[in-house]
């Protein structure tokens, strides 16, 4: 079977973020994936620069592509998962936070 992005993303799926126990594609942390003949190239956004479990999840990645065949894999790490283009509270468009600044 032909080496997909579908199937890349599909084999992410079972890689899990060690600190919050879900998958790196639910997660929006998968930025880019780029496959050239057996080689995959991957963008992952981690929630911060400094990810002390960026080895552990990297392996997890390696581990979760083997099956696929494919023969090198790049894991480039980003510094911040993107917020999520919908609006967290249907039908509000603006929040505004206020506080005192008193302390």
């Amino acid at each position: 079977m032909a080496l997909t992005e579908e199937r890349v993303l599909e084999a992410l799926r079972t890689v899990m973020d060690p600190e919050l126990g879900k998958d790196l594609v639910s997660l929006g942390m998968v930025g880019e994936v780029r496959l050239e003949g057996g080689r995959v190239d991957l963008l992952i956004n981690l929630t911060t620069p400094a990810c002390p479990l960026k080895g552990q999840i990297e392996a997890d990645i390696r581990r979760a592509l083997h099956p696929l065949g494919v023969e090198e894999v790049r894991v480039r790490f980003g510094g911040g998962v993107k917020a999520p283009e919908q609006y967290p509270i249907p039908g509000v468009k603006h929040v505004v936070a206020v506080g005192s600044g008193k302390g």
